[in-house]
């Protein structure tokens, strides 16, 4: 490159590409996360602990400051001879994802694949709103809608929505129906307002890819 080329080197085709939104979880039994939990110290309550298929996960995303208490729990997890496996999820475009998952005792396997709408949970009647829980005004609604849940007979379902905001859906165990939906600008802003609302709710990372 021509020093008349280097004022153009931080524009067009050289620029830097903007980085991909990732979830990772990191899955183990319910027993063998509990006491890596127990022995690093985290607390109770800490919101990135999620249920995930009858196990339990540690979630972190792009959104997240660092990967570090990730890391520590892998490392606590290692050290007591136990299995797990990293569940990441990248989201290409807003109907594309690649999910891949990591497991101690396995090949790495990766799926690229288009994001089908869920219509598993579609209702009759009217569209649910979206509360936007970064706004007061959104966080009273969003309150009023689910008023009276008690959080041993709901989750919350975290997720990308279309807009690139995070997502969660309020889903009553039994029967199965969607209760309420919610948004925020990120995953942990999105955690610690559905957890300001509602106390000891438990959350789950929706998966999208090949389970």
């Amino acid at each position: 490159m021509t020093n008349g080329d280097s004022d153009h080197s931080s524009t067009g085709a050289d620029a830097a590409p903007a980085p991909l939104h990732v979830t990772t979880v990191l899955v183990a039994s319910i027993r063998a996360m509990s006491n890596a939990l127990d022995a690093l110290g985290f607390p109770e309550e800490d919101d990135r602990v999620v249920d995930q298929d009858g196990r339990l996960g540690f979630v972190t995303c792009s959104h997240e400051s660092d990967c570090d208490d990730l890391f520590a729990l892998i490392a606590e997890l290692s050290s007591s001879g136990e299995t797990w496996e990293i569940q990441f999820q990248t989201d290409l475009t807003p109907d594309r994802i690649v999910s891949l998952t990591l497991n101690r005792h396995r090949a790495v396997v990766a799926h690229e694949q288009a994001v089908e709408p869920d219509h598993a949970d579609d209702a009759k009647g009217p569209q649910l709103p979206v509360y936007d829980l970064d706004d007061g005004v959104g966080q009273v609604q969003f309150q009023r809608a689910v008023r009276g849940a008690k959080p041993s007979e709901i989750f919350a379902e975290i997720g990308a929505g279309p807009d690139g905001r995070a997502r969660a859906r309020i889903v009553q165990r039994a029967p199965r129906r969607i209760l309420a939906e919610a948004a925020a600008a990120d995953e942990p802003a999105l955690r610690a307002a559905l957890r300001e609302a509602i106390p000891k709710l438990m959350f789950t990372v929706g998966r999208r890819g090949p389970a």
